[in-house]
């Protein structure tokens, strides 16, 4: 009686010693760990597809067949998918990885320099507001207009003739001026200008205004006066709008990308 169930206790033992060994968590490469994250991911593009991969292990099932085991952060959520690839699949992989040069702290920090998309929040609220901007957003749709708000992770863009409303999480590019050239030594050329350019209005208005002229063809030159005095003061008073209007004309942009979609588009064509 107790010879068969030793006999069966055992089989079952060999069993699960067999299944347990068939289902090794494997280490892809000397290169990466028995565990790779985030970091070694995007290094060494080890599933590409995997968007916002947290960590991935490989887990061999038999001799021909393994099983990727992928968890996952999508919009605030930790999901867990499985994946399956053959000993061909695993193999190639595998030499794509061992190929590729060692993943140190330098190489971390040069890679996370371009990864502009990792912090687009941060430098969406921290840019001055109101400036001309130029954005790609929701798969190749160009925008542009003046920035003047963002709230909720929601940019508003004044175009000529509505607000627009663009999410951040559709944002692909967006170019602008995180600061403002000084062009100081310009601002005395440019006022003189205003004015100048106000009078020079003014003296067409005067002429196409005969009422400035008595009854007996004389010209009224209180009123003229006035008009052209009226004329410098207004060019005056929008020549610090054009003062900043060309000095963000004469700064140049910076085009930042900040979708992950768009930089590898951009950087593994």
């Amino acid at each position: 009686m107790f010879k068969p169930m030793l006999k069966y206790t055992l089989s079952a033992l060999i069993f699960l010693g067999v299944l347990g060994a068939q289902t090794d968590v494997i280490i892809l490469s000397d290169n990466v760990g028995a565990e790779i994250d985030e970091h070694e991911n995007r290094f060494y593009r080890v599933f590409p597809e995997e968007k916002g991969l947290v960590d991935a292990q490989i887990v061999r099932i038999n001799e021909n067949k393994y099983r990727i085991l992928v968890v996952k952060n999508v919009n605030g959520k930790i999901t867990k998918v499985r994946r399956y690839i053959d000993q061909g699949e695993f193999d190639t992989l595998k030499q794509y990885v061992d190929l590729q040069p060692r993943f140190t702290e330098e190489e971390k920090i040069a890679m996370y320099e371009g990864m502009d998309f990792l912090r687009a929040e941060k430098i969406v609220n921290e840019i001055s507001k109101p400036q001309f901007v130029v954005l790609l957003h929701s798969g190749k749709k160009k925008l542009k207009g003046t920035l003047f708000n963002v709230e909720d992770n929601v940019l508003y863009i004044q175009t000529p003739t509505t607000i627009e409303m663009v999410s951040l999480n559709s944002l692909d590019k967006l170019s602008y001026r995180a600061t403002i050239g000084e062009y100081e030594y310009l601002r005395p050329y440019i006022y003189g200008a205003s004015g100048a350019t106000g009078l020079a209005l003014a003296r067409l208005y005067n002429e196409q205004r005969p009422t400035l002229y008595n009854d007996f063809g004389i010209p009224r030159n209180d009123l003229i006066r006035y008009t052209q005095l009226f004329g410098i003061v207004i060019g005056l008073i929008f020549s610090s709008e054009v003062f900043d209007a060309v000095s963000t004309l004469l700064t140049p942009a910076e085009t930042i990308i900040l979708s992950e979609a768009e930089y590898e588009s951009q950087n593994f064509k």
